[in-house]
Parts: C-alpha cells; structure tokens; sequence
C-alpha cells in the first residue's frame, strides 16, 4: 500500500470514528432535552425578536456538545448557533451546531424540533447529522455512504419530478411586502406550501419525500448544514436562490430540491425577484 493510500485510509477510520461518537452526543443531548420538557415549563429569552427565542436548553445543549468536542478534537473549528466557545482553528475540520433547531416550536408545541450537527472542511462534506426529538428519527450521513433514518436506508430521490406535483416548503419574508409578493407568485406554481418552523425537519422531509423542495430567503450555515450532506447523498441540489453553488459557512437565501424542480424553482426566482 502506497503512502497516498494509507493516509487517505487513516482519515477514513478517523472520520467514521469521529461520526459514531457524534452520534452518542446527539443522542445523549436528546434524552437531556426530553428530561427538561419533563420536568418544567422552558423558560426562555427573545433575541432579535419576539419570535426569535432562546432557551436554556438551546445553551446548556450546545454547551454540551461543545464540551465534547473540545475534549476529543482541541484543535477543531467550531460554529454554533449560540456562540458558545465558537473558535477558529488551524484544523481542517469544522463543526457546525444548532442544538435546537425549531425552539420555537419546542416551546409552544414539545415536538418538531432537532439536535443538528455536521462536520465538513473548506470544500468537503464529512458527515451531517440531524435527530428529531420527540420522533426519535435519527437522519445521518457520511460522505458518500448513503443515507439513514434510524437503521433504514434511504432511497435517492426520483429523476423527472415537476414542481406542480410537489409540496414545497418555503419561508417568506413578511417584512418586506414586494419581496413577499413575489414568493407567492412562485408558490401558485407548486401543488401546495407547509411551513414546519424548522428548516432540519423541512428538509428531511424531502429525504422521506413528504416535501419536494425548500426554499428559504435567509438561512444560516447551522441551519442547513447536517440536512445538507443528508440530502446530497440523495441526489438533492442545493444553492443560493440564483441557483449558485454554495460553501459550508454560506448564509443567506437558499433553494433545496431535486434537479428538475431545482431548475424550475430558480428559473421562476429569476423572473419573480
């Protein structure tokens, strides 16, 4: 075996290690999760606004993971939604964390929310993991090894879907009525919308074909990027709403969806934005 081959297997068995132990983190945070639902009404803060929350579980989760990662990879990169020892390193590796994705719903419903946490470099996926907590379904991926929703495989996404045949998530930006106006215009093209209030659980749904695309006009890196390197493995194209591809640390609008109804989704942006 040549010395090429043998460092490219190394990071193999490291990467595939690195992903079981995240999966024993995410799985511990969820029972955590469960227990503070349990035990009493979640207290919570507002940030930006009155309906972008954030709780002491959203903290004490990240926190959490944080303290893992630290311990296990001290020269890792880390982003999280809460900014809890978020660094950058000289690592190749970044981590990317929404401990709570959907807090919101968590508050007000005790369901639709999930832990999501992926690894990747500069130009490469490594591994995305998602788990929806109160639905115990556990969506998880390594790079070009398919992937799972608790020990089922999934399947690649169907070629030749059509938009109007597809419910499509989408999340408006009520704040600016022009702009508004045209991401109505491209809903009447699809066969209905849903908003969930969580972009993991919108995007996984595409993984389980309950959904056939998603579009947001402003995410976040952390919002996306386990559900990411889940969908990909499907076949699912992912860029920002003029179709352009996107890196690991992107924020902004983004168009999730097969590549049929990505194309339609983009071609209707072009012409409505």
């Amino acid at each position: 075996m040549g010395p090429e081959r043998s460092v490219t297997r190394d990071r193999e068995r490291f990467e595939l290690h690195t992903f079981e132990q995240a999966i024993e983190w995410v799985m511990d945070a969820g029972r955590m999760i469960k227990e503070k639902i349990d035990a009493n009404p979640i207290s919570f803060e507002t940030k930006t606004s009155h309906s972008d929350l954030v709780t002491e579980v959203d903290r004490k989760v990240e926190s959490w993971l944080v303290e893992r990662i630290t311990m296990n990879f001290p020269d890792h990169s880390i982003l999280g939604e809460e900014n809890i020892n978020n660094r950058t390193s000289s690592s190749e590796y970044l981590w990317i964390i929404d401990p709570i994705d959907g807090t919101t719903n968590m508050i007000n419903r005790n369901q639709e929310f999930a832990i999501s946490i992926a690894l990747c470099t500069a130009n490469r996926a490594v591994f995305g993991i998602v788990y929806d907590v109160m639905g115990d379904k556990l969506f998880r991926a390594v790079k070009g090894k398919g992937a799972f929703v608790n020990n089922r495989k999934l399947n690649r996404l169907p070629d030749r879907l059509k938009l109007e045949n597809e419910l499509i998530a989408i999340t408006l930006p009520w704040h600016n009525a022009e702009e508004c106006t045209a991401y109505l215009a491209l809903v009447t093209k699809a066969r209905g919308i849903r908003v969930y209030g969580a972009t993991t659980m919108e995007l996984c749904d595409i993984a389980l074909r309950k959904l056939g695309a998603y579009v947001q006009y402003n995410v976040k890196a952390w919002d996306y990027a386990a559900s990411r390197v889940i969908l990909e493995e499907l076949g699912c194209k992912f860029s920002d709403l003029q179709g352009r591809d996107i890196n690991w640390l992107y924020n902004g609008g983004v168009v999730a969806a097969p590549p049929e109804v990505h194309g339609e989704i983009v071609g209707a942006l072009d012409l409505l934005l």
